[in-house]
């Protein structure tokens, strides 16, 4: 009942193993720790290193990146792996044969039997993401631990952290300390359809050292935190701390309180541009990842059309007009990050006005710009709105809660294909696939919760395991045994039976739109 599906699974019904207090890990130093890491909490053992042990960490260079093999016996354990990667994801397979309980925090004295198993491992793809606003919501800092321990569980190798948004600037910039003194916070939340806001404050934001501890835990589980700093677009809170860097500061801003795509843009002159080179520099140093996302999504062009100076500017940049301006500034931060050994990671609409050479292209508005952008040799991820956005509605039922709206079944997000209408020639451009939190509708981590689980447990099989006979009536069965981890470590998951009482939107301000009724049954 392993979850995601690994690639070969054989039993050994007549043999099993018993982990004892006594149980010692052979193998180096820095895998021995990540077993302890991954193994002591919950299972209360203290695994020390020696020789001759029983858990034994075997190195094999001749395996893929993140590879591993696993054997369990009457001896012991036997782990296999070419990377630090591999050991953690054997590892987590090694907690999901044991008993739910081993999942928590501390022990709660259940026996520690696997049962014998030879496990042959690989993942189908290099990025298995889960992406996470905490711009719209502020998530709090023991809550990102939470999440990192949660996808890891589930072998995703990508923290997709969004950073900044209209709503709220949640990175600390030493620079810059009005985006975290004004920008971080806004004053109440006015949901579109709402005749008026809530009336209460919103807002917090992450220190660099914070952010710094959230990189080496996710590192040290196998986790990738790749950061997104939104530009030109999404900057209501940005311009609100420093109006100047907009088109009409004339005007004043404010960190926007309600939700949707608005007019204000950067205005991208030269003084523009080396804030965003120092908020840059300022991520740099905090996130070692080699991918960095630069947002570029919902970048409307209207004050650029209608400003005088923006077409100067665009004329002294050699450009046809101001609508070239979005390209114009990808390209430059492609070209700036390249210069520090990073890769520029942007939604699909950095392609819109032509193909950015040297960057990512994530596919959100549906798979076929995925499709385009693979044609056109550019590296893809995979995440459409239609199969990934876990803000929308897990059900058609009107018991769900008031979310942005939609429907993505967990049936749905499973039967997703990465590869769908892509040429074999084209498949190793695509590097994987990623969900998306969008958390307009999703003020708590108990929400987050409920979005984003069972439905991440299907596409961590989608970007994890062969395609190869999948199938729903095989998934299901194992999909319901998964969730028994789920309630050991308390997530507040949606039920394939439908809501809880507690998690229904009810009669008052929850309650699912009659619109939204209207459109699912549409």
């Amino acid at each position: 009942m392993l979850l995601p599906r690994p690639r070969s699974v054989h039993r050994r019904p007549d043999t099993s193993f018993t982990l004892t207090p006594e149980l010692a890990v052979d193998g180096p130093p820095a895998w021995a720790a990540i077993v302890r890491r991954l193994l002591s909490p919950g299972t209360g053992l203290e695994l020390p290193r020696a020789e001759g042990g029983a858990l034994r960490l075997v190195a094999d260079e001749e395996l893929p990146v993140e590879a591993y093999r696993l054997a369990v016996d009457a001896d012991g354990i036997t782990i296999t792996a070419g990377d630090d990667a591999g050991v953690n994801w054997a590892v987590q397979t090694l907690r999901q044969l044991l008993p739910p309980a081993v999942l928590r925090p501390a022990p709660s004295g259940a026996a520690l039997v696997v049962e014998g198993v030879e496990v042959d491992d690989a993942p189908a793809y290099a990025w298995r993401g889960v992406h996470l606003d905490v711009g719209r919501h502020f998530m709090p800092l023991a809550d990102l631990f939470r999440m990192v321990d949660l996808i890891a569980l589930h072998k995703y190798n990508v923290l997709h952290l969004h950073l900044t948004e209209d709503q709220g600037w949640r990175f600390e910039s030493k620079r810059y300390p009005k985006l975290q003194e004004v920008a971080s916070w806004r004053r109440e939340t006015r949901r579109p359809a709402d005749a008026e806001g809530d009336g209460t404050p919103h807002g917090g934001y992450y220190t660099q050292d914070q952010l710094r501890a959230v990189v080496a835990y996710a590192d040290q589980r196998g986790i990738t935190v790749v950061p997104e700093l939104e530009f030109p677009g999404h900057v209501s809170g940005v311009l609100a701390a420093y109006p100047e860097l907009g088109n009409h500061p004339e005007t004043g801003y404010a960190t926007a309180t309600t939700f949707g795509v608005f007019d204000e843009v950067l205005n991208l002159d030269d003084r523009t541009m080396a804030v965003v080179y120092d908020l840059f520099e300022e991520l740099l140093d905090v996130f070692p990842s080699r991918y960095v996302h630069v947002g570029g999504d919902e970048c409307p062009r209207t004050e650029w059309l209608a400003s005088d100076a923006a077409g100067k500017l665009a004329a002294e940049r050699g450009l046809l007009g101001p609508d070239q301006l979005q390209r114009w500034f990808t390209a430059e931060l492609g070209a700036w990050l390249a210069e520090r050994g990073r890769i520029l990671v942007g939604w699909d609409e950095i392609a819109d006005d032509g193909h950015v050479a040297d960057s990512v292209v994530m596919a959100w508005r549906d798979s076929s710009y995925g499709r385009a952008a693979t044609a056109a040799g550019l590296p893809t991820v995979m995440a459409p709105m239609t199969h990934l956005y876990l803000d929308f509605y897990p059900s058609a039922s009107d018991d769900e809660q008031y979310s942005i709206g939609g429907l993505t079944t967990v049936e749905k997000v499973y039967g997703f294909d990465p590869l769908d209408g892509i040429p074999a020639d084209s498949h190793p451009l695509v590097l994987g696939t990623q969900v998306q939190l969008w958390t307009e509708y999703m003020p708590t981590t108990r929400r987050v919760d409920y979005m984003l689980f069972p439905r991440a447990c299907a596409h961590a099989e989608v970007a994890w395991s062969d395609p190869a006979d999948r199938s729903w009536d095989e998934f299901e069965p194992r999909l319901v045994a998964h969730l028994e981890r789920l309630d050991a470590l308390g997530v507040d998951y949606r039920p394939l039976a439908g809501p809880h009482p507690w998690q229904q939107g009810g009669t008052g301000r929850m309650r699912r739109p009659d619109a939204h009724r209207a459109e699912a049954l549409a």
